[in-house]
């Protein structure tokens, strides 16, 4: 049960860190990590879905890097 604590933990948390995302794709209790698109509310971050080896399917999202987030801005701007 500590190990599923550990990862509800992380999980609950909504907006985690990549290193909580690298630290939780090495779980034996997470069955499948898929980026999808993301909506308005959270354009400025990455959504993943995980899929728990019980069934379980819960969402994460993860801030992108300044510098990815800048060429989305130039890139609309510019077009």
């Amino acid at each position: 049960m500590g190990d599923y604590y550990n990862l509800m933990k992380i999980v609950d948390k909504e907006v985690i860190s990549m290193r909580e995302l690298r630290q939780i794709t090495n779980d034996e209790l997470i069955a499948e990590i898929r980026e999808t698109p993301t909506d308005a509310k959270h354009k400025f971050m990455f959504r993943y879905d995980l899929r728990l080896t019980n069934g379980e399917i819960y969402f994460v999202f993860v801030k992108k890097p300044w510098y990815i987030i800048l060429a989305e801005l130039y890139g609309k701007k510019k077009k």
